[in-house]
């Protein structure tokens, strides 16, 4: 209970500093990244096929969705060279919105884990590839993996953005082996993401799926996923 009031309380002090006025329009369609960075087990890969599936459910077609992995080759490995392909690309409308979501091991203080580049995508890195491709736009960022702290600080912080990570910065979170389809908190994030619905209250069920997977497996510390609201997206629906 202290973990979701803590949740509120950020959505609430974001939301109540700044004016309507202010609310950029849903999206009319979507545009999505997702990116696979490590393949030591096949959770990565898995979240990212059943994001994908979800994703053309939601009416999004090939054209609208890039998928690149490390257990790939070619185009679709997720390498340095080909992340930042498909955000020069991206090609969102001044009507359509950015949709990331990105599933690794991650490095305190370094990001998460890019098997194929090698190294690791930082904050820095994907504020920029952000800044870059979606400009303005409404844009939604899901970080699943440990320590990454992607949620704090320019450059990826603004205005038009949502961003929720898996983990606290200085915490792990769960689920990252072979004995399981998906992380934790990936599979709480694919439970809780219906179209239509206020991204805030997917991040909700999110959030509370994961606090009883945690509960339940007596697992310490909790993972306590981060959330930042931008203010021109707090009424944002998913898709």
């Amino acid at each position: 209970m202290i973990r979701r009031s803590a949740l509120f309380l950020a959505f609430i002090l974001v939301a109540c500093a700044n004016p309507e006025a202010n609310q950029l329009p849903q999206p009319t369609a979507w545009k999505a990244i997702l990116i696979a960075g490590d393949n030591s087990e096949p959770a990565f890969d898995n979240a990212v096929d059943a994001m994908a599936g979800k994703l053309a459910g939601y009416g999004l077609g090939p054209q609208d969705i890039v998928v690149l992995k490390a257990s790939a080759t070619g185009a679709q490995a997720a390498d340095m060279a080909n992340v930042a392909k498909a955000f020069a690309t991206f090609g969102p409308t001044d009507s359509e919105g950015c949709f990331v979501f990105i599933t690794s091991h991650g490095g305190a203080g370094r990001g998460l884990v890019m098997k194929a580049a090698p190294g690791f995508l930082t904050p820095d890195d994907l504020g920029d590839l952000l800044n870059n491709s979606c400009g303005r736009r409404p844009t939604v960022v899901i970080v699943s993996g440990c320590v990454s702290g992607f949620s704090q600080g320019k450059p990826m912080t603004a205005v038009n953005r949502m961003i929720l990570t898996a983990a606290r910065s200085d915490r792990t979170s769960f689920g990252c082996n072979a004995n399981r389809h998906f992380t934790v908190f990936d599979e709480c994030l694919l439970d809780g993401l219906d179209r239509g619905i206020p991204w805030a209250a997917v991040v909700v069920r999110t959030n509370d799926c994961v606090t009883r997977y945690e509960n339940e497996a007596k697992v310490y510390p909790p993972s306590e996923p981060e959330l930042f609201i931008g203010y021109s997206v707090e009424r944002l629906s998913a898709f």
